[in-house]
């Protein structure tokens, strides 16, 4: 049995791999080295002031929201000016980041490449679902393929780089489009949404109504809608600016994704993406709130 399609059926026989159960590793996981108390003290500054409400904050309520001495914290504070990471309004006596911290976070987002980061959590999604998993972006209306791993089962799926599917009818473009501003989301809505099998969703108001549950739950699925006997579920990406910049995504034959599988699937890839998101810089407290 075969597609023609990108993503298509092939028979093949491997050996299948040992079940261990699947670990998306972090760096709370290691053992947590000696701490310099002075420099955990000066980046909980730092950490401090990135996350203010205000652009600046006075001594007195950096004291109060660290929990730190005045007295230290003044010290602090004039080292880190000293090298430039904060600066000080002499007018209001308020601090704020210095323009020394964007030399810090240009070399970090310069060598910062969304696939490289992905590989380890989409290794481990692999390896624990033993399904298709891929990483697509948004790329002039339509999701591209960025990065796959197979399947190691018989009855399998095969992706390609490069591969363009729509958005309206796959669980990638789905989790994307559910991220983009309404403006945006209006026009997906009123283009043309062609049927590529008879389960695809042609209605726009079926279609914002499944948008709308995508943001809920945090995942899109894809029942039969671009290919006859696939099932995928997906989930977005986000950077450190929480942009959705690509998606998880993951296809299996409907012969082995009842419903119940899926939704532990889509739990599964929603967990990958937030991981790569938070390696990506992402705060997930920030993506959390309503």
């Amino acid at each position: 049995m075969t597609y023609s399609v990108s993503e298509a059926f092939s028979m093949h026989s491997t050996r299948p791999p040992s079940r261990s159960r699947r670990t998306i590793v972090t760096d709370t996981q290691t053992p947590a080295p000696p701490m310099l108390t002075t420099l955990d003290k000066g980046l909980r500054v730092l950490e401090a002031l990135s996350e203010a409400d205000t652009s600046s904050v006075t001594l007195t309520t950096l004291s109060r929201s660290l929990g730190m001495h005045r007295t230290t914290l003044f010290r602090i504070l004039g080292t880190l000016r000293a090298r430039g990471y904060v600066s000080r309004d002499r007018d209001t006596d308020r601090y704020r980041l210095g323009a020394r911290v964007l030399t810090l976070a240009s070399a970090v987002l310069d060598d910062l490449n969304v696939r490289q980061v992905a590989m380890p959590p989409l290794q481990a999604l692999n390896r624990e679902t033993r399904e298709l998993v891929y990483l697509t972006v948004l790329d002039h209306g339509e999701v591209i393929t960025v990065e796959h791993l197979d399947s190691d089962q018989p009855l399998t799926l095969r992706a390609r780089i490069g591969a363009r599917r729509p958005l309206h009818c796959t669980a990638a473009g789905k989790a994307l489009v559910a991220c983009l501003p309404e403006e945006d989301v209006e026009a997906v809505l009123n283009s043309e949404l062609t049927a590529h099998t008879p389960r695809t969703i042609t209605l726009p108001d079926v279609l914002r109504q499944q948008l709308n549950e995508v943001r809920q739950r945090g995942f899109a699925w894809d029942d039969e809608e671009y290919i006859d006997g696939v099932r995928c579920v997906a989930a977005p990406v986000f950077d450190i600016e929480l942009r959705a910049i690509g998606a998880v995504s993951l296809a299996a034959p409907t012969i082995r994704t009842p419903w119940e599988r899926l939704w532990q699937l889509g739990a599964e890839v929603h967990l990958t993406a937030r991981e790569i998101s938070r390696r990506l810089g992402a705060s997930l407290e920030r993506l959390d709130r309503p």
